[in-house]
């Protein structure tokens, strides 16, 4: 009767103002209409090429920098391979997912919805999982007189149960209200559904095996019965991209028109490209990493947009996540001692070349030192490699004043 009554007041109408309407609409996944007459949400922008492409290169690119939970030991800092939720972050978060594939999706869900939660599966006073809950099951997140955040979570068996702040992780993006982040497909939906609407239209166009628009006029009159068995015969023969190329006999003294609109005429391939642009601006993501652009970019022009995607792109996003662990997943006593890093070297690395001349440069300005730099690249110190100190030094060790010798005058 309790889960009856729960359902009830689940699904009987509630008062609500528009804005609560339309946010109830996208959180459902239905979508909201556009110019463009295309209904877009999260699931259906990601059916844009343009949008998976730069929602995948986000993805990708997070999940591959490793997260680590580092510890400050007076004035020095080191890696905390000692604590619990070292080997959480790095390897395993929960029993079925990798490092991997929970940050990946953490940032696909940030990318499509603005917000993703984890759920802390808690033994004791620690996290033993963190339990991603899917954007589907996620129906709202509020704020409490108190200041307290609320996520109410529905369970695919009609279950509805809330979680407060200190029960999840919650990484959120863009927040206008700052307990929530902003839905990029809502706020940009009129540009995806452009994007959507012309795909649309390109496959009706390469789905006439004639010309789009095909007029053909008869020199008769024709009967309703008449017309649409011609409609109909002509359609069988001629219509659908197989038969773009065969001959086309019509007799009766029937003649066959086609409209001269082509795609260059209404710059057709460049609103695509402006749109492709468009939702790269939006998601921070270089044109070349999705193959878009007019030009073909240099090495040193690729090298330059890489860091400017690391900078720009990126490291925003590290440092949201790893300000997020440190809120969500650390206790008060804790966080004066650990803090979470994502490492972002691995994709600021040039070829083997630059990396030697970095390399060298390091250590003969003291900054790296000899093991440090074999580590980067995964090879086995060497005994006297932990010393800092410049290696094209020509000074001697210090050794005793030889006697001096007698000049003769």
């Amino acid at each position: 009767m309790g889960i009856f009554s729960r359902l009830k007041s689940f699904f009987t109408p509630k008062a609500m103002n528009s804005h609560d309407l339309e946010k109830l609409i996208l959180q459902g996944g239905w979508g909201a209409d556009t110019s463009a007459g295309i209904s877009v949400s999260p699931e259906t922008a990601m059916r844009l090429i343009t949008v998976q492409n730069c929602v995948r290169v986000r993805a990708f690119t997070i999940a591959q920098l490793p997260c680590h939970l580092m510890e400050r030991i007076g004035d020095k800092k080191q890696k905390a391979e000692n604590f619990y939720l070292y080997e959480k972050l790095l390897y395993q978060p929960n029993s079925w997912m990798t490092s991997f594939e929970f940050w990946g999706m953490a940032e696909a869900h940030m990318s499509v919805h603005g917000n993703f939660v984890a759920y802390k599966a808690m033994y004791g006073d620690e996290i033993r999982e963190l339990l991603p809950i899917p954007s589907t099951m996620l129906q709202n997140i509020t704020q409490n007189v108190d200041y307290s955040i609320d996520y109410e979570i529905l369970f695919p068996n009609g279950d509805i149960k809330h979680l407060n702040g200190s029960q999840v992780l919650h990484l959120k993006g863009l927040t206008l209200n700052g307990f929530s982040g902003v839905n990029p497909t809502h706020y940009a939906r009129e540009t995806m559904g452009i994007g959507l609407a012309s795909e649309k239209f390109l496959g009706r166009y390469f789905g006439k095996g004639m010309h789009p628009g095909a007029v053909i006029e008869h020199p008769l009159a024709l009967n309703d019965i008449s017309y649409k068995n011609l409609r109909e015969d002509l359609k069988k023969k001629y219509e659908g991209l197989g038969r773009s190329h065969e001959f086309m006999l019509i007799d009766e003294g029937m003649k066959i028109q086609f409209p001269q609109t082509k795609l260059i005429d209404v710059q057709f391939l460049e609103q695509m490209k402006l749109n492709e642009a468009q939702i790269c601006g939006l998601y921070r993501v270089p044109l070349m990493l999705i193959q878009s652009g007019d030009k073909t970019p240099t090495y040193a022009s690729a090298e330059q947009f890489m860091l400017n995607y690391s900078v720009i792109g990126v490291t925003p996003d590290c440092v949201n996540y790893e300000m997020a662990i440190r809120r969500d997943l650390l206790m008060s006593a804790q966080r004066k001692r650990y803090y979470a890093k994502f490492n972002v070297d691995a994709l600021l690395r040039g070829d083997f070349k630059t990396r030697m001349e970095g390399y060298q440069i390091g250590v003969n300005t003291e900054i790296l030192n000899p093991n440090e730099c074999r580590g980067y690249m995964d090879l086995n110190p060497y005994d006297g490699g932990n010393e800092y100190r410049t290696r094209t030094s020509t000074m001697k060790e210090q050794t005793p004043d030889a006697p001096k010798k007698d000049v003769k005058k």
